[in-house]
Formats: structure tokens, sequence, C-alpha cells
């Protein structure tokens, strides 16, 4: 085995270690992102979403709206996409996620891929209906893996499982696995999240946004339709 790989599943087996205690640790957490960053299954990925016809748009201008303030959002009506996203973000912590650490020679399109996908990460929770829970954060994590294949998604999955079955299940929370399955079908189901001009849209009825996306029978009869 290399030197180089050697160190690197090193990295990964430490990360891992630390999420199966605590799938909550965010400082290992992103440092298991920011690993996968530089694997070939990486790199495929992100050549993936450049050929998609339906991301290639908004790739070519590098898209990127206006993002209202949260006491803005709150004056959109009730039922809105942002008035939505701004209850879920102060229900959240509301802290927005640190931006990816990217290699400093990263070309403008990949950089542009990793931002649009960590700044759009809570806006994905809110219209997949997926809470800032544990188990929500493992639905996130198995859309990723359908509609993006990020490895360090994938990784993230096996922790929470791995979790699940050395810790048993997190009372009042949804069954990991359930979630993980709920993530995965709606990942599969839902038109491109990435390719959205959610911007365009704060206004909106969330529930008219699940509807074009495709999703809006499927997040009513998930694990969390009682929170969606």
């Amino acid at each position: 085995m290399r030197a180089s790989l050697r160190r690197q599943l090193l990295h990964f087996a430490a990360d891992l270690s630390a999420l199966v205690e605590d799938p909550g640790d965010l400082h290992h957490g992103f440092d298991l992102l920011t690993r996968s960053y530089t694997t070939p299954a990486a790199d495929a990925a992100r050549a993936s979403l450049r050929a998609d016809p339906a991301i290639q748009p908004l790739l070519k201008e590098r898209y990127w709206g206006a993002w209202p303030s949260a006491q803005e959002l709150l004056q959109l009506p009730p039922d809105s996409l942002g008035h939505r996203y701004a209850i879920w973000f102060a229900a959240a912590g509301g802290q927005p996620l640190p931006d990816p650490v990217l290699e400093p020679d990263t070309a403008g399109d990949e950089a542009w891929l990793h931002q649009r996908v960590r700044h759009t990460h809570d806006l994905w929770h809110v219209v997949s209906g997926c809470p800032p829970t544990p188990a929500g954060e493992a639905a996130l994590s198995a859309i990723h893996v359908m509609q993006l294949r990020w490895p360090g998604s994938a990784m993230l999955l096996g922790a929470d499982l791995m979790h699940r079955c050395l810790q048993g299940a997190t009372p009042g929370e949804p069954d990991i696995g359930l979630a993980v399955a709920y993530g995965l079908q709606l990942g599969a189901t839902c038109a491109p999240l990435l390719a959205q001009r959610w911007e365009q849209g704060w206004e909106r009825p969330l529930a008219q946004w699940r509807e074009q996306l495709g999703i809006a029978a499927l997040v009513a009869r998930g694990p969390f339709a009682t929170s969606a």
C-alpha cells in the first residue's frame, strides 16, 4: 500500500471513529468531508455534476441570487419557502455552515459547486422536510449520496449506521435506517436540488416547490412528516 494512501486511510479512520461515537461531532465531520474532496470518487462526482444539463446553466453563470436577512424572510407569507427557511434556521441554531475548505488551486467551477452545496445545505433540509437532528442529518447525507455522489456523505452515512448498531436508537427520533432509506428514495426521486434558483422563489409556497420537484407525496408520508 502506498504511504500516501495509508496516511489518508488513517485520517479517515480517526474521523470515522469519532463520528461513530458522536455523530454530531462537527469538527471530525467537516474534516472527513474536506479530506474526501481530494479522492478520485470526488473527482468523478464533480465531473458528473458539471455534465448535468440541468446544472450547467447555473454553473456557467456561477449563479448566486440575493439572500435576504432573517428578518426580511420572516415578513414573507408563513407558508413561503423564505419564511419556513428562516424559522428552520433559527431552530437549528442560527449559524451558517462554514465554507468548505478547498485546495488553493481549485478551479472556479469546482469552487462554485462546493460553495453552492454548502451554502444551500439548510435549504435542502427545509425542502426535504429533514429536521436538524441526527436522523435528519443522516437523511440529508443520503440525499447527497444520490444527487451528488459525494464520497464524504457516504462515509458519514456509514458512521451514522455504525453508531446505531453500537449505541442503539436515539430516543424520540425516527430510526436511522428509516431516515437513510427516506433520504435515498427522495434523492433518487427529486429533481436536481443543485439546479434550483432558490433565490428567485423565496415568496413561493414551500408546498409548490415540493410539487415542482416531484417530492410532495414522499415528504408527506416520510418519517419526518409531522415536522415537515
